[in-house]
C-alpha cells in the first residue's frame, strides 16, 4: 500500500494525537487507556511495510518462542525480537549446551526465516543493566522519532547497552536511523539488522 504525503501526514498527526492522549488519561482509567494503546497499535500496523498478517504473525511467533524458550530453559535472560521473519536472539545464557538448544528451537519454528545470535555465553545482567538499556531504547526511539527516518517501522532492541536496529528500510532511512542513534549517550555499538528496499 502507498500513502500520499498528505495521507502520511494525517496518519503523524493521529498519532501525535493518540500518543497525547494515552499519556493524558493514564491516570484516569485502565479501559481508556486500553482503546487508546489499541488505536495507536492499529496506526502503527498501518505504517508497517510488512502488512497487517505479517505483522501479527512476527508477534504471535515471538510470544509462542518466548514461551517455549522459558518453559525449556529456565531462568535465563533471553529475549526473541522478531522483524518480517528475521529473528534476533539476544541475552545471556551459562551453558553454550542451553545456547544451541535454544537456536534449534528457533530455527525449527514455521514463523522463522532466518536467525541472528547474538546470545552472550555469560550470566545474566543485573536490574541496573536491564533498567539502564530499557531507558537507552526509549531515548534511541525518542532520537529516531525526532530525526528524519521513521520510526514507526523501526524496532529498537538494546542489551548491555549495544543497540540493535530492525525493520524494513532505505539504505537513507537506515542511514538517517543509525546517526540517530548514535547520538544517544549511552550507546556503546550499533548494530544494523535491517532489510533493505529501495526508495520510493
Amino acid at each position: 500500500m502507498r500513502f500520499c504525503p498528505r495521507h502520511i501526514s494525517s496518519l503523524k498527526s493521529i498519532r501525535t494525537a493518540a500518543i497525547a492522549l494515552l499519556v493524558a488519561v493514564s491516570v484516569s482509567g485502565c479501559a481508556i487507556v486500553a482503546v487508546t494503546a489499541v488505536a495507536v497499535v492499529g496506526i502503527d500496523v498501518m505504517r508497517d511495510r510488512r502488512g497487517a498478517s505479517v505483522y501479527w504473525d512476527d508477534n504471535k511467533t515471538e510470544r509462542r518462542l518466548a514461551s517455549t524458550i522459558d518453559d525449556q530453559i529456565k531462568n535465563e535472560n533471553v529475549s526473541v525480537t522478531i522483524y518480517n521473519g528475521v529473528t534476533l536472539l539476544t541475552g545471556e545464557v551459562p551453558d553454550q549446551r542451553d545456547i544451541d538448544t535454544i537456536i534449534d528451537l528457533v530455527k525449527a519454528d514455521e514463523g522463522v526465516r532466518q536467525v541472528i545470535n547474538r546470545l552472550e555465553l555469560a550470566g545474566s545482567t543485573n536490574m541496573t543493566s536491564r533498567a539502564n538499556d530499557s531507558w537507552l531504547t526509549t531515548k534511541v526511539k525518542a532520537a529516531i522519532a525526532a530525526s528524519d527516518a521513521d520510526s514507526t517501522r523501526i524496532k529498537v532492541v538494546t542489551e548491555r547497552a549495544n543497540v540493535y536496529l530492525m525493520g524494513l528500510v532505505t539504505a537513507k532511512e537506515a542511514e538517517d536511523a543509525v546517526n540517530a542513534t548514535r547520538s544517544v549517550t549511552g550507546v556503546v555499538r550499533v548494530i544494523k539488522v535491517f532489510e533493505y528496499i529501495e526508495a520510493a
